[in-house]
């Protein structure tokens, strides 16, 4: 049974990172988040907002395609150009340093030009830079252009999550939000295979993404209007969803205050995430795999991910979501030892397998947990604090993986991973001993 929030209780969840004063007053008293405030309950959104949702969704998968295919091309194409894996990390960090300060000042842009148009200017902007690749081989060029694309391509997460969450009820919201990932990871997956249609060395496959991220702008200039949550709550709404979404940390603030754990979970997702999609392709081509097996093996893997997400959604939407990504810390740091220890190529993509699909599920359970603690009307905030803390982690998991690739070999990049996934599983037990039950914010539908 779902209930608000009792002010006299602990957060959601909470395995007290503080003893004393919370984050939010330290960072800034007199703005610091006060007591919750209770939802106020929202008609259920009209048809037109869900067909406008399918609509997005589409253009998503469009962009999302073309970023899945850039994110690998340019791994292998600085590896072809026999560049030392530290310089693939950080070229491939560079996306995620962009990606943070994207969550903390790109989101204003959704507040003053609405959703629609800011998906349009922020895939306008990632279609030039993915031309730039081509043109230029510089470091130098590619680290500035991998950070404009993460700067944009945060903005276009924020625009996407905080319309989910807005639409979805409590009990509904980890089977929308798997939907949500799951189109994630096919547009994601079928990059993979378009690699090989061309000599990653060339013009062909850059081209290629600049035309699909120009074609994701065709059916999202022709949606519908997205759910207006400022409008919904009044003055108050205004200011969390408006005016702190332009400072961009109160997002952060309120996770922390509401739900602790799912800042370490979700530092811990980006370090994942971003690790394996920068660094895993580099890791096989040191290990003797050719560039069309790299491909194929990236492309099953992220489609691998898709089978999961929607039963661990259904356990979460059942169970204490918390109880959830322990099974997942658990099941992903085993892997990833077994990964380190492996030499059999067979067995290598077997596991990897299912490793990714373990691993990237848990995205989804976090972002669930934390908006099922915190207040209905902070939810657009909290969607670019979730990208905000994401971003964190991912911008340093291709340099740690990669610095620790250096030291251990290719396979230290598991090592790196087994280490991460043992200390969410420690934070997230230590959770559940301290607070049995997570209580959650009532629906305001």
């Amino acid at each position: 049974m779902k209930q608000a929030h009792d002010p006299a209780t602990p957060p959601c969840g909470a395995f007290s990172l503080h003893d004393s004063q919370p984050l939010a007053d330290l960072v800034d008293g007199a703005a610091a988040i006060g007591a919750p405030v209770a939802p106020v309950p929202a008609p259920a959104p009209p048809a037109s907002s869900l067909r406008a949702t399918a609509i997005l969704l589409l253009g998503y998968a469009i962009l999302i395609t073309g970023n899945g295919l850039l994110g690998t091309l340019i791994s292998l194409r600085l590896i072809q150009q026999q560049a030392p894996s530290i310089v693939v990390g950080v070229v491939q960090s560079a996306y995620y340093v962009g990606f943070m300060l994207g969550a903390v000042y790109g989101g204003s842009l959704i507040g003053r030009v609405g959703h629609h148009r800011a998906f349009v200017s922020f895939a306008a902007a990632s279609a030039c830079c993915s031309l730039g690749y081509a043109v230029w081989d510089a470091d130098a060029v590619w680290v500035t252009l991998r950070f404009i694309t993460g700067f944009c391509l945060v903005g276009i997460f924020t625009v996407v999550e905080s319309w989910l969450h807005q639409v979805a009820s409590n009990a509904q919201r980890g089977r929308v939000f798997s939907a949500y990932l799951i189109t994630n990871y096919l547009g994601v997956g079928i990059g993979q295979f378009l690699i090989g249609l061309a000599d990653p060395a060339g013009f062909e496959l850059f081209s290629a993404v600049a035309a699909l991220f120009t074609a994701s702008l065709i059916p999202v200039a022709l949606a519908g209007t997205a759910p207006g949550p400022v409008a919904a709550h009044g003055s108050h709404a205004s200011a969390s969803g408006g005016s702190r979404l332009a400072r961009g940390l109160s997002g952060l603030r309120t996770i922390y205050r509401w739900a602790p754990l799912g800042v370490a979970a979700c530092l811990a997702a980006g370090l994942l995430n971003s690790a394996f999609y920068t660094m895993q392709p580099v890791f096989m081509r040191r290990v003797g795999y050719s560039v069309p097996d790299v491909s194929h093996f990236m492309g099953f893997a992220l489609l691998a991910a898709l089978v999961p997400q929607w039963p661990v959604a259904r356990l979460a939407d059942l169970f204490d979501r918390r109880k959830v990504l322990l099974c997942l810390a658990v099941l992903a740091g085993s892997l990833s030892v077994l990964l380190f220890m492996l030499r059999d190529g067979m067995l290598i993509e077997a596991v990897g397998y299912l490793y990714v699909a373990v691993a990237f599920s848990m995205y989804g359970v976090v972002t669930s947990y934390v908006n099922d603690c915190i207040p209905a009307d902070e939810r657009i905030a909290v969607s670019a604090g979730l990208l905000l803390i994401f971003s964190l982690g991912a911008s340093g998991g291709p340099t740690l993986a990669s610095a620790m690739m250096a030291l251990a070999g290719p396979a230290g990049l598991y090592l790196f991973t087994a280490v991460v996934m043992g200390a969410l599983a420690a934070l997230t037990l230590r959770s559940l001993r301290r607070t049995p039950a997570t209580r959650r914010v009532a629906d305001a539908r």
